[in-house]
């Protein structure tokens, strides 16, 4: 016989578990432990390097820098693009770059993510971060960082590569065309991300990627102006607006209206969504 304090204990646990599976089932865009912060390019704002740093748990903590995405070599070569981060203070930096999936899981790298509290993916063409990592032991290591509770930061192409699709390149060229994106890195999962977006009058690129990928959340992010991204929610944070494509949204307009009249809501610095209820909250 089980005695009442173990049962109850049991009891608790197995409610809990069951609360924590209906969660993750009503959430379906993010779910890891760690957080995001997702850049829309341009200038990155001093305090996004803050808030990668408190969530690191301090500027000394091992922080890994992905610069695949540029073709410059010799750029990456003289370790132009560490400055950003020296400039801000971090003290604890490492690179990992190839263009050869082999070199991406050496074990000097898998060591360097399993240390890591924090990894930053730079500006370029997402293609080429696909091209080097995708279905690599060190991608593994990307998803085991945010489960842990580390932080992964992106900005432009960096961006682009922790959603599901990667949107862009010959798909801008005629928005009116179904196009097959190839699949991103899916750190948040059924998620569009672009970038540049108000800067770069790219606003109405989600449109289709919406119409086409139904279920899939668009989030367009314009320049010095990002989403941190945790489990229940992502905030908002910059100079300017990110913008929320919400294929529930538009079903509910399409019954209201007939039509999508407001394909996308544009949210300031500040603002909130909740992943799970679906709505903004100011």
């Amino acid at each position: 016989m089980i005695p009442k304090k173990v049962g109850f204990l049991l009891l608790v646990i197995f409610y809990s578990a069951i609360f924590t599976a209906v969660n993750a089932q009503e959430n379906p865009f993010y779910n890891h432990k760690g957080k995001l912060i997702i850049i829309g390019g341009g200038a990155i704002p001093d305090s996004l390097f803050s808030f990668f740093a408190n969530y690191c748990g301090g500027k000394d903590q091992p922080v890994v820098y992905i610069p695949t995405a540029t073709t410059d070599e010799e750029y990456i070569q003289k370790g132009e693009h560490l400055i950003k981060f020296t400039s801000q203070g971090f003290n604890n930096l490492s690179t990992i770059h190839t263009r050869n999936k082999k070199e991406a899981d050496d074990p000097k790298n898998i060591a360097l993510l399993r240390n890591a509290k924090g990894l930053y993916f730079g500006g370029g063409d997402q293609q080429l971060i696909a091209d080097a990592y995708a279905g690599t032991k060190l991608y593994d290591e990307f998803i085991a960082l945010l489960d842990r509770g580390g932080v992964i930061m992106g900005t432009s192409a960096g961006a682009t590569i922790m959603g599901s699709l990667m949107v862009g390149g010959d798909a801008r060229d005629d928005l009116s065309k179904k196009y097959a994106f190839n699949p991103a890195f899916s750190f948040m999962t059924n998620t569009a991300l672009d970038q540049h977006v108000l800067v770069r009058n790219r606003q109405f690129d989600l449109i289709p990627v919406i119409e086409y990928y139904p279920g899939t959340l668009g989030i367009g992010l314009d320049e010095s102006t990002a989403i941190i991204v945790e489990a229940g929610q992502f905030k908002v944070w910059g100079k300017s607006y990110a913008m929320l494509y919400d294929p529930k949204d538009w079903a509910e307009q399409k019954k209201k209206w007939g039509s999508v009249v407001k394909p996308f809501k544009m949210m300031a610095s500040g603002s909130r969504f909740n992943l799970v209820t679906r709505e903004i909250v100011k």
